[in-house]
């Protein structure tokens, strides 16, 4: 059904994730050894993650990762399935760390995760020489703003998206930030841990 193509308003989480130092990497490294490393080692673990949890991987730009969980079909559970997605993004990076330090290879991927919850233009946009599927507005501004101030292995959320996971996460609030380009300060969250079933 096309129709879920077309251009409309729709509730999303919006998820960036971003390797923290990479154009210091990219300057150690051949372009062989750059693009062996992140297509093997990040790329392709972190895009299939955001399918396992029925994101749509939206775009790579750069070495950064956009997924959209919501559209263009939405569920009632969007938000939780993008920060279980984060979650085992972390889980995931953790064990290729340790595998690239079992090699000795001297390398590591440091990663942060920002994600936005609310209302966003979604659809497929562009010109006749390029179209592509994506969404435009305020959660994928959030997400990326948060995105960037995120440390390695920290996964950083809005206020929107913690209210729809905060039985769901163990998480500290970090407080409230003026972000790039927003007219109100942005209540932020950091995810330490989802909780256990029985917690």
């Amino acid at each position: 059904d096309t129709s879920d193509m077309y251009p409309r308003k729709q509730m999303v989480s919006v998820l960036f994730t971003d390797i923290r130092g990479f154009a210091g990497m990219a300057e150690d490294m051949t372009p062989k050894e750059l693009s062996e490393l992140i297509n093997r080692h990040y790329f392709s673990p972190l895009d299939q993650i955001i399918y396992d949890y029925r994101g749509t991987l939206d775009k790579h730009i750069g070495d950064g990762i956009m997924g959209i969980f919501g559209a263009p079909k939405a569920a009632d559970d969007d938000t939780v399935r993008a920060v279980m997605a984060a979650v085992h993004m972390r889980d995931e990076m953790g064990k290729i760390n340790k595998y690239l330090a079992d090699q000795d290879q001297g390398k590591r991927i440091a990663v942060g995760i920002g994600i936005g919850t609310g209302e966003a233009m979604v659809g497929i946009f562009g010109s006749a020489k390029k179209k592509e599927y994506t969404a435009f507005g305020h959660p994928v501004n959030i997400a990326s703003r948060l995105e960037h101030m995120a440390r390695e292995d920290q996964i950083l959320i809005c206020e929107q998206t913690y209210e729809r996971v905060k039985d769901l996460v163990e998480a500290e609030i970090m407080g409230a930030f003026t972000l790039r380009g927003m007219d109100k300060p942005v209540e932020v969250f950091n995810i330490i841990a989802m909780k256990r079933p029985s917690e």
